[in-house]
């Protein structure tokens, strides 16, 4: 089973509690115990623990494999481009953040940080940050100090249906992300974050659909928590868009509310069920 997470955003509790809970024997009993870590970026910014999320991890990878994604904010912080406000306390946590520290980054030979997807062909999976499509398909060759937005830690899925580009990013629909990634995985799902809202939309036999507001939310306690589950049942012969929620709520910066979200992939049968945990 895989534990996945996105946008942790130098949250520490709701890491902790991500983690003690898919690791309690309750949890354990009902759903297997995780054997690898999926991390979708922005582990960075906002938040104020930095480097306590980071050590976390880092000790989490002593036992488990981990497979991370670069996320925009932690480009944005390691490569010195400002990407959006953060309160004094987490900028000063940042700044206090050591080589040691970043080591978990790993650096690329042309300067950029991590990778931007990770693509796991045996399980039909293909994970980004923010967006699937190829940059060197969409980036425009006039786009200059702008074609940094077009990579796939700033893309996001397009909420007016057609495509188009922001300064927040090149703004995709679900059909063209269907249509690069089966270019990669056969039969897959696109795991993502970035925008911080849970969707799953689904592409068989040429058709896309958005299936996240048909899915039934189950409530059950698990060690002291409320947890709020969805599942989506992964069927043969289609492909899923799964967008996970914020997993650390400092992400919203003082802005709107929200608690821990991660997601766990099963594989027999295949399933991703989608959990946020409620006090």
């Amino acid at each position: 089973m895989d534990l996945v997470f996105s946008d942790i955003h130098a949250d520490l509790n709701a890491l902790d509690t991500i983690i003690d809970t898919v690791s309690s024997q309750e949890f354990v009993k009902k759903y297997g115990a995780f054997s690898r870590i999926i991390n979708l970026g922005d582990l960075l910014e906002r938040g104020i623990y930095p480097r306590e999320v980071i050590s976390k991890l880092k000790t989490l990878q002593k036992n488990y494999p981990i497979h991370s994604v670069i996320g925009n904010h932690d480009e944005g912080f390691l490569s010195g481009k400002k990407v959006s406000a953060s309160s004094f306390e987490s900028m000063d946590a940042h700044q206090r953040l050591t080589d040691e520290d970043l080591s978990f980054f790993k650096q690329n030979k042309d300067g950029t940080f991590g990778d931007l997807e990770y693509v796991d062909t045996k399980n039909g999976l293909f994970c980004v940050h923010g967006g699937p499509l190829d940059p060197q398909k969409i980036t425009p060759k006039n786009a200059q100090d702008e074609a940094w937005l077009y990579q796939r830690n700033w893309q996001r899925l397009t909420d007016e249906g057609f495509e188009f580009f922001s300064y927040h990013g090149y703004h995709y629909t679900a059909s063209s992300a269907f249509t690069e990634v089966k270019n990669h995985v056969k039969d897959h799902v696109i795991l993502c974050g970035h925008q911080h809202m849970e969707t799953a939309i689904s592409h068989q036999d040429g058709k896309t659909r958005e299936i996240y507001s048909n899915l039934k939310p189950k409530q059950e306690k698990i060690s002291g928590h409320v947890l709020e589950s969805k599942e989506i049942e992964i069927q043969s012969k289609t492909d899923y868009f799964i967008r996970l929620g914020l997993g650390g709520p400092a992400g919203y910066y003082g802005v709107g509310k929200s608690v821990p979200h991660f997601g766990i992939i099963q594989y027999d049968p295949k399933k991703v069920i989608l959990f946020n945990v409620n006090p």
